[in-house]
């Protein structure tokens, strides 16, 4: 499984573009999905924050071992001035310590933006591209895939957040993702972390399988809850990498799920924050090298 953890690191770095997916609408009940997304575009302009729970859960196994993976992280997102905060934990089971925390900010000063991480105890700083800040960005990440969602259909009315909202079922076709992945330019930055494979970033998105997704839409035409079924992607994804490896040790490695949900609130009603000092003088890295 040793071979497994490895491969798994870079696998969840090739997710990332796909970690905060997007998911939008409107409850208008009987409106065209046309009429829902147009809505949905508009109402999410006018966001200037919120906040969001997000869930990745997967497993992978290799012979008779079985890893499970939980991913979730709480963010809230501001627009103007632009700044982010995100705890983040991450769960490999107890053969691999436990569960781990981390603490992300984010923001722009005089045109730079810089991240700022917080890994056991220690400060990290580091100066990203508008491109590379989109994985953490919500209400940009929304704005990004929106257009990637096709099919939908509406299919029923739940209770989320304490009140009404219509779910939406539909697909995001592997062709229409690896678009919007190229559009956001995180594919440059994806590049480094292969670095020693016979693979290129923009090669390892091509033929995706298409993933499933569900969408919640309350009655103001906020998107506030997504789940997307990523399983057949995820295995697409992880074929490639091991066969770029070329080790034929992790030939047997399945995906045997991958979920991805995530729940907004607060609409322009997020709770304030401060960026630490001692974050914001932390010593710049650059954890590309």
């Amino acid at each position: 499984m040793n071979f497994c953890k490895k491969l798994c690191s870079l696998f969840l770095a090739t997710l990332m573009v796909f970690s905060i997916a997007a998911c939008a609408g409107t409850s208008q009940t009987g409106a065209a999905p046309e009429e829902v997304i147009q809505t949905a575009k508009t109402n999410m302009q006018a966001v200037t924050n919120l906040e969001s729970e997000k869930v990745v859960d997967m497993s992978m196994s290799m012979g008779e071992e079985t890893l499970n993976l939980k991913t979730s992280a709480n963010i809230t997102t501001f627009t103007d001035p632009m700044k982010l905060k995100i705890a983040m934990t991450m769960d490999m089971g107890e053969e691999f310590g436990g569960p781990q925390t981390s603490e992300i900010y984010a923001d722009e000063t005089d045109g730079n933006i810089n991240i700022y991480m917080n890994i056991m105890d220690a400060w990290y700083k580091q100066a990203v591209s508008t491109e590379q800040l989109i994985t953490y960005d919500t209400k940009q990440s929304v704005a990004t895939y929106l257009d990637t969602v096709t099919d939908l259909k509406q299919t029923a009315t739940e209770q989320i957040n304490g009140a009404n909202a219509t779910k939406y079922d539909g697909v995001i076709t592997g062709a229409k993702m690896k678009e919007a992945v190229e559009a956001t330019g995180a594919l440059e930055s994806l590049q480094s972390m292969l670095a020693g494979l016979n693979m290129d970033a923009q090669t390892l998105y091509d033929g995706l399988s298409d993933i499933s997704i569900s969408i919640w839409i309350d009655e103001q035409g906020y998107p506030v809850k997504c789940e997307m079924d990523m399983t057949k992607m995820g295995q697409d994804l992880m074929t490639k990498l091991m066969q770029a490896s070329g080790n034929t040790a992790g030939e047997g490695i399945t995906i045997g799920n991958m979920t991805l949900s995530f729940v907004n609130k607060n609409f322009n009603q997020a709770a304030e924050f401060e960026i630490p000092e001692e974050a914001k003088n932390a010593s710049e890295i650059n954890m590309q090298q």
